[in-house]
């Protein structure tokens, strides 16, 4: 296990104290619920936001997206803390799907809490978090065209949240299945797109 076992729960619980209280909340307090807790966390919990019900909202796929792909690219540049611009963080969602979408996400992070851990350390070392932020960026490019695509959006986020998970963990093989998923995630959406 994890030498902090409830990594990904906390996270999580954050989301939901950074909401309750109130008939809608911003990105931006999201945002800033999770700054605290490191890239990671970031990467790992923000994508699985677009398999809960607030990923059947029109647009928030390609919004999540860029926010994601800010934070690889800040991650990438060595910048410790988070940045979005003030219309993204702007941007208000309905507290009520938040919630729901929190409580989906419980249990997920509870089960992934319990069965992941430190191991092939070396490869979510330094190196390997440059080639997989390279990586998260080019999977975010590749969500505004899909959302064309139902469902379609999933897939980059999925593997995304892979990464995110491999540095909270500091898990190499949890990194090598992310560099696989965006191979096999690059190679179906090509072969969608190009009609193969």
């Amino acid at each position: 296990m994890a030498e902090d076992s409830t990594a990904l729960t906390d996270v999580v619980d954050e989301l939901k104290d950074a909401s309750e209280g109130k008939e809608t909340v911003e990105v931006g307090q999201l945002i800033d619920a999770l700054d605290q807790r490191g890239y990671g966390p970031a990467l790992a919990v923000l994508p699985l936001m677009e398999l809960t019900p607030l990923g059947g909202i029109p647009g928030f796929p390609t919004a999540l997206a860029i926010l994601v792909g800010l934070l690889a690219l800040r991650m990438l540049l060595g910048y410790e803390h988070f940045w979005a611009p003030n219309w993204l963080r702007k941007r208000t969602l309905d507290t009520d799907k938040v919630l729901k979408s929190v409580e989906w996400l419980r249990p997920v992070s509870q089960w992934i809490d319990d069965k992941l851990q430190a191991r092939l350390a070396r490869i979510a070392g330094p190196t390997g978090q440059k080639v997989a932020c390279v990586v998260i960026l080019c999977l975010c490019f590749a969500v505004p065209p899909l959302e064309v695509v139902p469902f379609a959006t999933s897939a980059p986020m999925i593997v995304i949240s892979i990464f995110g998970l491999a540095l909270l963990y500091r898990d190499g093989l949890l990194m090598l299945l992310g560099f696989i998923g965006a191979g096999i995630a690059a190679f179906a959406g090509a072969s969608y797109f190009l009609g193969g």
